[in-house]
């Protein structure tokens, strides 16, 4: 059984272990940091895991180190932990470099970037550099996508920040229509599962650009052309090219 330890036990942490533990059949073996105490508490009770004594049993007795701290407590996090050759470090902390993760060296250091739909088996988890054993410890949050090269895996996170505006349109959407009198339940059903048959579509039909899918759907005269047409002259579909840009930038640590 593979035995995966986390340092860093917060919220991401939390959606790991739960997509983890869906499959009775398939649970690794997982040690938690006991940083963050109260957390590791909830996450031992609820799925009976052993709380480590300290970061450094935590490296000791796991296969997968899991680095899930702050992006700006990385490198200290790490820093004098008996890493071993074989081993595996997994930082999944936003910005935080391979350069950043010497520290654990002799341990394979790697980058993986999950979401917390982690938790239900649907996160596309990007990771570099690709390791047989990290995609099959991975596979169960959902796809696993192996980057070719750092700067590639950088512009490629910029899809965990969007992942979170797409909460935002999609609130916005049926706080819409609830203010218009729709129903609150059937305003966040029809507005969630229309996103995910747009999606679904998509992942359906690979080959097909989705500017062709867009036309398709956007007939002359139409309410889909209309409401595109306005969204293009507020210039709001750029807005989202425009934030996905600052967020690169603060990724490569660029002015």
């Amino acid at each position: 059984m593979t035995r995966i330890g986390i340092i860093g036990v917060g919220h991401l942490a939390q959606e790991l272990v739960a997509g983890w533990m869906r499959h009775p059949e398939e649970r690794p073996e997982i040690l938690l940091s006991p940083r963050n105490a109260s957390k590791a508490a909830s996450l031992s009770r609820e799925y009976d895991l052993t709380i480590a004594d300290s970061n450094a049993a935590v490296v000791e007795h796991s296969d997968i180190v899991i680095l899930a701290s702050r992006p700006d407590q990385a490198a200290q996090a790490i820093t004098g932990l008996p890493w071993r050759a074989g081993q595996h470090l997994v930082s999944v902390c936003a910005g935080v470099t391979l350069e950043d993760l010497k520290a654990a060296e002799p341990a394979a250091c790697h980058r993986a970037m999950p979401l917390t739909a982690s938790r239900i088996g649907e996160s596309p988890t990007l990771l570099f550099p690709d390791s047989p054993a990290l995609r099959q410890a991975l596979k169960s949050l959902g796809p696993v996508v192996a980057l070719p090269d750092e700067a590639s895996f950088d512009l490629a996170t910029v899809n965990a920040a969007v992942y979170g505006w797409v909460f935002a349109l999609i609130a916005e959407v049926t706080d819409y229509t609830i203010s218009e009198g729709l129903d609150p339940a059937v305003a966040r059903h029809i507005t969630t599962h229309s996103f995910r048959a747009a999606t679904g579509m998509i992942l359906k039909h690979p080959g097909q650009p989705i500017s062709d899918m867009i036309d398709d759907l956007a007939t002359p005269g139409g309410i889909t052309e209309q409401g595109l047409s306005q969204l293009v002259s507020e210039d709001a579909l750029k807005a989202w090219s425009r934030a996905s840009e600052q967020v690169v930038k603060r990724l490569l640590r660029r002015s």
